[in-house]
């Protein structure tokens, strides 16, 4: 039986219009790459000659942080195969993240310089290193706050310093869970507003989530062994190892992210393989990651670059890593970014409940999925004392009953809520 001609017309526009979005997809994905060479041109020359819906992936949100990246690659290329109005948008998205990145790297230099003053050793984390280090200008990383690890016995004296220069604690942390924040979430943020606003997460451990920090056996003294100096204006800032650069990049993309649709992260990933340099070892990255037990967490990081970006990751490391049939079946299963969402460039929404469970498979070992649930239902005194803000043991005990109810209430929450909104967390 023969379809109608206007059913045969809708269902090849909508082919065509797919073929068109693919293109794009493919597109931002060969520019991503921090290897751009001849190969990866050509393709990108015969995308632009199929044609490119260009108003979808300017619209797209998943996409946006890479606009300033596609464009450093298409302006040297054929201007004729793209619309000068797709140029000018990207060339507004480029110079736009250049202006605000050029600020805030002077902003950093700023901060990094009282508090050296203050002998206060302080690690570069994430865009801040990365930006003026690994990629060819500022512009190409984009960044909306400077992340700092400062040790936990000079946290005080840094909060003091932030405090001089401006900076006052964001209000994201509800003044009664400032406490908390500082003991058991990792870090705080501290903000200034005004011509000269600025964001700085302010973190005393790389993992930020405290139960889930508890199901490994993460080093900080190790990160500050290992750390390298950042060359910023001889201010004595350090930097992460390349080894421990790529695991904290992986672990973000994990714990913090859950792998919502955060490119950057990937980006960040193959840029720094390709800077890398010959200190690096790979055999000291898997070393350290099965010591952190964070093997899991590097492994889905690792082999996703490698899978989007063709990032330079051998197989014998990926084996190395690769976690159980099991595990992996289940991360593959629930994390939003999986490789037929992958390829598409779609997101899914991940109930409270699910990542949870994407928590749990990234744990390396079952005991440590024991332990988490043990820290979520039967946290220590202390957790309790600080995060309800009690004390004596009468009170404590009503607070640990009252502490199940509230885990319940939010996991029934969880079930239908993102992880943030149920109360899990």
């Amino acid at each position: 039986m023969q379809l109608p001609y206007r059913v045969l017309c809708m269902q090849s526009a909508r082919y065509a219009a797919q073929q068109s979005w693919n293109g794009a997809i493919r597109l931002i994905f060969l520019c991503a790459r921090a290897d751009f060479g001849p190969d990866n041109q050509g393709q990108v020359m015969e995308i632009l000659c199929q044609g490119v819906d260009w108003q979808a992936l300017l619209t797209s949100s998943n996409y946006s942080s890479l606009f300033p990246l596609l464009y450093y690659r298409l302006r040297g290329l054929d201007a004729g195969a793209i619309p000068q109005w797709v140029l000018d948008e990207l060339k507004i998205s480029y110079y736009t993240h250049l202006l605000y990145n050029e600020r805030l790297q002077e902003e950093l230099l700023n901060v990094i310089v009282a508090l050296r003053r203050a002998s206060i050793d302080v690690i570069v984390l994430k865009g801040g290193a990365l930006a003026p280090t690994i990629y060819p200008n500022l512009a190409l990383r984009p960044m909306c706050d400077l992340d700092l690890l400062v040790r936990s016995h000079q946290m005080e004296e840094a909060e003091s310093v932030f405090e001089t220069l401006g900076f006052h604690l964001s209000a994201s942390v509800p003044e009664h869970m400032l406490a908390f924040q500082r003991a058991f979430g990792g870090g705080v943020v501290w903000t200034r507003t005004g011509e000269r606003g600025a964001h700085l997460d302010v973190q005393q451990h790389p993992i930020g989530v405290d139960w889930y920090r508890s199901a490994t056996c993460f080093d900080v003294e190790a990160l500050w062994l290992d750390a390298r100096p950042l060359p910023l204006d001889e201010t004595g800032a350090l930097q992460l190892s390349v080894e421990d650069t790529l695991i904290h990049l992986c672990l973000h993309l994990a714990v913090q992210h859950g792998y919502d649709w955060s490119l950057t992260g990937f980006v960040d990933i193959d840029y720094v393989l390709a800077s890398a340099g010959e200190s690096f070892s790979w055999q000291r990255l898997v070393e350290r990651a099965q010591r952190f037990q964070v093997q899991t967490a590097v492994y889905y990081g690792l082999e996703t670059a490698r899978r989007l970006l063709q990032a330079d990751i051998p197989q014998e490391v990926l084996s190395v890593l690769t976690p159980g049939r099991l595990r992996l079946w289940a991360l593959q299963r629930l994390s939003p970014l999986n490789r037929k969402l992958g390829v598409r460039g779609q997101t899914q929404s991940l109930s409270g409940a699910r990542r949870l469970l994407l928590y749990a498979m990234l744990i390396d070992r079952a005991g440590g999925v024991l332990r988490i649930v043990r820290e979520i239902l039967f946290p220590s005194r202390e957790w309790l004392a600080v995060r309800y803000g009690v004390s004596g043991d009468r009170a404590l005990c009503r607070c640990r009953l009252s502490h199940l109810l509230r885990v319940g209430r939010a996991f029934f929450r969880s079930l239908r809520r993102p992880l943030i909104e149920s109360g899990l967390d």
